[in-house]
């Protein structure tokens, strides 16, 4: 059986900043909800920022989009042959979104997978500017 990660963040934010010397990342305007007037609404850009550990190797991983009320996923994300080279040490994941299609208000997650094993979820809101989800 594979290591499974341990996921210590999982954060949506509107950018993520990498650094060229340090390789450190800054995470700009970090957020949990999407508020929109109108549905279908278009999320410009946004960014998905994964940090874990525990785990060595080359490895395949995939963010999904996930609609809870639908019970479906709707789009995902693949970083192939991705090298992990000290389970010890944090290693971070920089997911950048552009365009990101929501049919109507509601309750949704982004979810991470290693080889197509689950280790993490983020769930946030999509919201009717008055600020209540709806079905």
């Amino acid at each position: 059986m594979q290591p499974k990660p341990i996921l210590k963040a999982m954060l949506l934010c509107d950018q993520t900043i990498v650094e060229e010397g340090t390789h450190k990342r800054t995470l700009i305007g970090l957020f949990d909800r999407i508020q929109s007037s109108q549905y279908p609404t278009v999320h410009p850009a946004m960014s998905v920022y994964v940090q874990f550990r525990e785990i060595e190797g080359i490895f395949e991983f995939t963010l999904e989009l996930f609609d809870l009320a639908a019970g479906k996923a709707m789009n995902k994300a693949l970083i192939k042959d991705f090298r992990v080279q000290d389970k010890s040490r944090d290693c971070e994941l920089v997911f950048n979104l552009l365009s990101v299609r929501f049919d109507r208000p509601g309750d949704y997650e982004f979810r991470i997978f290693v080889n197509d094993n689950i280790f993490g979820q983020k769930h946030f809101k999509v919201l009717n500017s008055q600020g209540e989800a709806s079905s």
